[in-house]
């Protein structure tokens, strides 16, 4: 399974990911941070296109398989 990946050195939390797609990313309360939700499969489609329009690049994605 494919597995989105944010990489918190690079990105500017301007939370455009948590706009377009809530469902995947989100801000922890706790440490203030914007992570990706642990769910058994990801809207591929809705991913990439977040991807697309990160400012900074710091979306990809990560496969799980060995």
């Amino acid at each position: 399974m494919k597995t989105p990946v944010l990489d918190f050195g690079m990105c500017s939390e301007c939370e455009g990911c948590i706009s377009m797609c809530p469902e995947v990313f989100q801000r922890n309360e706790a440490t203030g941070r914007i992570e990706v939700a642990v769910l058994t499969s990801y809207p591929e489609d809705k991913v990439n296109e977040t991807i697309k329009n990160c400012p900074k690049d710091c979306i990809f994605w990560e496969d799980d398989k060995p």
